[in-house]
């Protein structure tokens, strides 16, 4: 069962993609990270927040017309009243040509309001995304019909989250969680990861691996996850096994 915050956040943001694909029609956009994993790769981890990529193909002010156009529908808006979500407040904090950002309330109350952010990044000059219909059973608990809409592939998601994990200025152990769904539940190509990751890369990401400890788990990780995969990883025991099956794959990649 889902907490019912991440559930309309979770609606909220399936809504606003549907109508994205629409406008974006035609043009180079993918849906990536934590919200890539969950709406098209079958992840159990929750998101409050959407990031995507744009190519310079989507303009600056293509992009601004098309999202405000969207979050400022009434009828959009309205598409939220029987989920409990009175009205939408959206702000801009960022609009600069490398990264378009806007904050969401969705208010449930007159002084009560779920946060959500939609951002954007315009830093790749080229990119290979996939277009694909959102997870059938995500589709079928929140009574929506079918769309298509563009991310990023199991194999480019594992490449890039494993960079992530890497990263020296990153501390995130929803990185680890992640490496471990695209390694161990889809099941990627793992021989194709070193093609796409350098093996100091893949080095540096087990070493992070043995840095988390349950508690950075139980504070980043397991708020984000239903009730009954929280009961599964309430144990430590299966926490460490985690972390031992992903270092160690990552140590088998690297050359």
């Amino acid at each position: 069962m889902l907490n019912p915050s991440f559930e309309r956040r979770e609606f909220f943001h399936l809504h606003f993609l549907r109508h994205l694909s629409q406008r974006l029609a035609g043009r180079n956009y993918a849906v990536k990270g934590g919200m890539c994993l969950r709406l098209f790769h079958r992840s159990p981890r929750l998101s409050e927040d959407m990031d995507l990529d744009v190519t310079a193909q989507v303009g600056f002010k293509t992009l601004q017309k098309a999202v405000d156009a969207i979050l400022h529908s009434g009828s959009f808006a309205g598409s939220f009243i029987p989920q409990g979500i009175l009205r939408l407040e959206v702000t801009k904090p960022k609009q600069t040509e490398t990264t378009q950002r806007w904050k969401v309330a969705l208010f449930l109350s007159e002084n009560v309001a779920l946060p959500a952010k939609i951002e954007f990044s315009r830093r790749q000059e080229t990119m290979r995304p996939i277009s694909g219909i959102p997870h059938a059973e995500l589709l079928h608990q929140h009574q929506m019909v079918p769309f298509a809409a563009q991310f990023y592939d199991a194999q480019s998601m594992v490449a890039q989250k494993i960079q992530a994990l890497a990263s020296p200025s990153r501390q995130a152990a929803r990185d680890l969680f992640d490496v471990h769904h695209l390694l161990f539940t889809l099941a990627v190509n793992k021989e194709e990861i070193p093609r796409s990751v350098p093996a100091e890369t893949l080095r540096r990401a087990a070493e992070k691996v043995t840095q988390f400890s349950f508690q950075h788990f139980k504070g980043q990780v397991l708020p984000f996850l239903s009730e009954s995969m929280i009961t599964l990883y309430h144990d430590a025991t299966f926490f460490e096994q985690m972390k031992s099956d992903v270092e160690q794959m990552l140590l088998r990649m690297a050359p």
